[in-house]
């Protein structure tokens, strides 16, 4: 009987959008379920489907105020820090710090997720996977603004990823490839979702439960 080889692979989509901390707090995880499923399997394959979009397209092409946006969206400064206090608890649990001190512009994404969509057809998977973070953490930690053409052609030059002002542009006027739902959503092998930022156990265990499927 012929092998399948779809056994030794897990396809997996991804669904975020870059101003959403918990998309970075998934990724996290993602990679740390992958790390622990690597061990586990050597020969499995992961291919990672990137889908990015802006969940705010509203958002003026400038971007605005960070910290007045929020306070008008969750009700005041308490609730904004009570907000980011959860969000920080739980980045750190996966690793990272993040400087929501240092974020003065609250971006329009629509670009960054352009770029995100357009780089994985040039950068190879764990090339692909540090530029995203590099974006990440231009955003929650250095506070850079991401909404910007010239922050994001320095992010892609700097990942060894040739780009133009046109070319980014002209992917950013293309339709957007989200599904519509929360973020960040995974769908493993087509048939497995989860929504969220759940832990890398978790992950593991669905991840695990879909790399053994034939479906």
């Amino acid at each position: 009987m012929s092998r399948d080889p779809s056994s030794d692979s897990l396809h997996t989509d991804f669904h975020l959008d870059l101003i959403c901390p918990w998309c970075w707090i998934g990724l996290r995880n993602l990679r740390a379920a992958w790390t622990l499923l690597s061990e586990r399997s050597p020969g499995l394959q992961l291919h990672l489907n990137w889908h990015a979009d802006t969940l705010l397209p509203q958002i003026p092409e400038a971007g605005i105020a960070y910290q007045a946006f929020y306070e008008a969206r969750l009700g005041g400064p308490e609730a904004v820090a009570a907000r980011r206090a959860q969000v920080r608890a739980a980045a750190q649990q996966a690793g990272l710090a993040l400087n929501f001190e240092a974020i003065a512009v609250f971006p329009n994404s629509r670009k960054a997720c352009a770029l995100v969509n357009l780089a994985q057809d040039r950068l190879p998977m764990p090339a692909m996977l540090d530029f995203v973070e590099s974006v990440f953490a231009a955003y929650f930690q250095q506070g850079r603004d991401i909404g910007d053409t010239a922050t994001l052609l320095k992010l892609a030059h700097a990942a060894g990823l040739p780009l133009t002002a046109a070319e980014l542009l002209e992917r950013t006027a293309q339709p957007a490839t989200g599904h519509g739902g929360g973020v960040p959503h995974y769908v493993f092998k087509q048939r497995w979702p989860v929504t969220g930022a759940v832990p890398a156990a978790d992950l593991l265990q669905l991840m695990t439960r879909a790399a053994a499927s034939h479906a």
